[in-house]
């Protein structure tokens, strides 16, 4: 899936500010440090979720918020404009300095939250 990931951003170079194919990433909240761990906790919300579409909308879910924006690509950089921060998404390293924390992970089997 890595592969598939990094031939849309090579393609995404050749004349499209979009991935082509819908993409997630997913990271477990802070104070957890397994999902069955945070399931058996009681607590809702156990994944934070970035998600790029191919039609150019991005939606990230930070508990307890939810924020929707476009996107466009700057070679392996997702620029994500939402209403109140613009993250630069590293789609290689998987990792954003406006999203400090722990690392993110490609989501598979993917569930898209895309319109």
């Amino acid at each position: 899936m890595r592969a598939l990931l990094l031939a849309a951003v090579v393609l995404a170079g050749c004349g499209s500010d979009t991935l082509g194919e819908d993409t997630a990433y997913r990271r477990l909240v802070g104070e957890f440090n397994t999902y069955e761990q945070c399931a058996t906790s009681g607590f809702v919300g156990c994944y934070q979720t970035l998600t790029l579409c191919t039609s150019g909308r991005v939606r990230m879910e930070l508990d307890p918020s939810r924020q929707e924006g476009k996107y466009t690509l700057d070679g392996d950089l997702a620029i994500a404009a939402f209403p109140t921060m613009t993250v630069r998404f590293d789609l290689e390293k998987a990792q954003s300095q406006q999203l400090p924390g722990r690392a993110w992970e490609l989501v598979e089997p993917v569930v898209y939250d895309c319109p």
